[in-house]
């Protein structure tokens, strides 16, 4: 019987699918929205759209900063069992983001003609139109906070139902509203932002029922916004999220100046259709990747080191798997691609099609680097996930297109896979040397048993075999390091009477697994079984007969600590035995 990805796999994938509603139905959105601005109202109304961009951007800054970053601290203080500062992280994340939106949106209305002006970058043709699709959009990101981050934290608290309808109610009123206001009733633009925000508003019903839930295992706690400390740790970790918006703005941004003057109208055509190729991997590696953050907290907070290494295989294959098959699509219908969006490709061809297929090729690293952000940012390594996105987006991704440009002009697109790939180089050198000097020796990056600490882990199935089987492991495992059979056998009991328990109340009788982690130190033997069955709290749990369960009554009078702890839809029960003075080398 040994340890199994079995819980931690399931987990992500679960976690995946309704991430990947969120960010997928918000790109269909925005696509489709597009669509039927450009229409139903004109070219010009769908141009004040995309000059808006930065306005959307600034939202998803703050996003990332507050929500990203308070949900990957918050589960990884839930991991600790520190239940008070993951109630203040989640404050931070939801009043802090909103009332940080609702300043910058008050400055952007005190400078609202100036803002606008700005958006037209001097085209006051567009001025109009800009200014009033600007205006409802001031208040979009208070809501996009409310909604699409509570929802964060709902998937978190493994609410997959209501988690996956909170985007999903949000979107589909979205486009229904777009439809009503500008296809029937003939509004202008401005109709478009309103529908949004009106879309936003009916999700808040759904984040009212999470609110009102009993499974809801974070809560506000208002001290939160006054501790000034637990904000920067928050910002810390949400910056490499923040970033990779910064990142992809301005390496296009530096690609499109440079395409145009090497090869005019061309090089811009053929950067628009390639950055929609990779716009479509993006919706999907940026759904791998914020799936890790909040699991790899939680996993790190728990110290199981383990199941990291298990998460990281599962996230990085899926994402090199997803990427890959993009990639391979893409350059094998490159013409097919670019017929998408109406684009004379005979009239580019000798540029766009090897362009287009160089570009591809950058997918599954620019997928990897994600996987790689993302777990720097949830294995405590916030800093160095920053500083890999800064190296990537200026410090290698400048000097390289500019050499290429003025070498080897065709191959500039290759900067894309170069870049990353550098940057997730340099940042894991200067990592593994920093912290081998420090006694940490691990290609994982992660802190190592150096003390004396014994560790057994191991995955059962929750029938009475795995469950009397993996009960003598932890006994004989137990004598094996000098445990007295006084406490052996109380370890003994607690595996028989909680995986017993688990089977019969969080499975409801049907076959799943739990992974069990036992640790000997010094002073005690310490014993945690974690499941993804229905919540089943063994300390306070009463049977059908309303009694409590027996064997659970019997071990809380035996003076051992029994613990229980709900983070990410697992059940964590940890049992804690003083023991002090075994004999290790027995």
């Amino acid at each position: 019987m040994e340890r199994k990805e079995t819980l931690i796999k399931k987990k992500y994938i679960e976690y995946f699918i309704s991430t990947l509603a969120m960010s997928g139905s918000t790109a269909i959105t925005s696509i489709v929205d597009m669509i039927m601005v450009g229409n139903i109202i004109g070219s010009n109304a769908m141009a004040a759209i995309g000059l808006t961009a930065p306005i959307i951007f600034i939202i998803n800054v703050i996003f990332g900063l507050y929500i990203y970053g308070g949900n990957t601290l918050s589960v990884t203080y839930k991991g600790c069992r520190d239940s008070e500062s993951a109630d203040k992280c989640f404050t931070i994340a939801i009043w802090g983001g909103i009332l940080a939106c609702a300043l910058v949106s008050l400055s952007e209305l005190i400078l609202f003609s100036s803002v606008a002006k700005v958006l037209c970058v001097g085209n006051e043709e567009l001025y109009d139109p800009v200014s009033e699709y600007l205006f409802p959009l001031l208040f979009t990101g208070p809501l996009v906070i409310l909604v699409n981050g509570m929802a964060v934290f709902v998937r978190s608290d493994g609410l997959g139902r209501l988690s996956l309808a909170i985007p999903i109610v949000s979107n589909v009123i979205n486009l229904i509203m777009d439809y009503v206001f500008m296809g029937l009733f003939g509004f202008g633009i401005g109709s478009a932002a309103w529908a949004t925000n009106i879309g936003f508003i009916s999700a808040i019903i759904l984040v009212f029922l999470y609110l009102r839930s009993e499974k809801r295992t974070v809560f506000f706690n208002m001290r939160g916004l006054l501790d000034i400390k637990l904000t920067l740790d928050i910002f810390k970790t949400g910056l490499a999220t923040a970033l990779l918006n910064a990142s992809l703005l301005f390496k296009s941004y530096i690609t499109n100046i440079i395409v145009v003057s090497l090869f005019g109208a061309s090089g811009a055509v053929t950067m628009s259709v390639c950055l929609s190729g990779g716009n479509i991997a993006n919706v999907l590696y940026l759904g791998t990747s914020q799936t890790m953050m909040p699991i790899g907290g939680a996993l790190f907070g728990e110290k199981d080191y383990t199941g990291i290494r298990y998460l990281l295989r599962v996230a990085a294959s899926i994402t090199v798997t997803i990427c890959t098959v993009i990639a391979a699509l893409l350059c094998i219908f490159p013409y097919q691609f670019a017929q998408i969006f109406n684009v004379d490709v005979e009239s580019i061809k000798n540029l766009y099609y090897s362009a287009f297929r160089i570009y591809c090729f950058s997918l599954p690293f620019v997928g990897i680097q994600n996987i790689v952000r993302s777990y720097l940012q949830a294995c405590g390594h916030k800093n160095a996930a920053t500083v890999m996105m800064i190296l990537d987006g200026t410090a290698f991704f400048i000097p390289i297109i500019y050499v290429l440009s003025v070498a080897a002009p065709s191959m500039i697109w290759i900067t894309y896979t170069a870049a990353p790939i550098l940057a997730m180089a340099a940042v894991y050198i200067y990592l593994y040397i920093s912290l081998k000097k420090e006694g940490m020796n691990d290609l994982f990056l992660l802190p190592v048993n150096t003390g004396n600490n014994a560790e057994l882990e191991l995955t059962l199935k929750g029938d009475l075999k795995d469950v009397s089987e993996s009960s003598e492991i932890a006994l004989a495992f137990c004598r094996e390091n000098g445990i007295p059979d006084s406490v052996g056998n109380l370890i003994w009991l607690s595996v028989q009477e909680i995986c017993s328990n688990i089977a019969k109340y969080a499975y409801l009788g049907k076959t799943g697994s739990a992974d069990l982690f036992l640790k000997i130190t010094d002073t005690e033997v310490i014993m945690r079984i974690r499941d993804n069955g229905i919540i089943f709290n063994p300390v306070k749990f009463i049977d059908e007969s309303n009694n409590e369960i027996t064997g659970l009554k019997l071990l809380e009078a035996m003076k051992i600590k029994l613990e229980y702890n709900r983070i990410l839809g697992f059940n964590n029960t940890i049992v804690t035995i003083p023991c002090a003075g075994q004999n290790k080398s027995a």
